[in-house]
């Protein structure tokens, strides 16, 4: 089973955490956006560059694309926990 995580996002830098740490260990002052798995994360990260490749992302965008696909994550849980 995969161990879930964190993820926080940093809109100035751009940074993204995935982690078990809590945010008051960190340097910059990262966002919550919610949690996921190793493969969850790969995919999140995989689609972001997809939609947003080298431009800036806001904090906004990151989380909408997060729900989304968190979402669409679990439906598919749904589908193969029926099975």
């Amino acid at each position: 089973m995969s161990r879930v995580k964190k993820i926080y996002f940093h809109e100035i830098t751009q940074k993204v955490r995935w982690t078990q740490n809590s945010s008051d260990n960190f340097k910059y002052d990262y966002k919550y956006v919610g949690e996921a798995n190793e493969p969850e994360f790969d995919l999140l990260m995989d689609f972001l560059w997809f939609l947003y490749e080298d431009q800036t992302i806001t904090y906004n965008q990151f989380f909408d694309t997060y729900k989304e696909l968190r979402e669409f994550c679990d439906q598919v849980k749904g589908l193969v926990d029926k099975e």
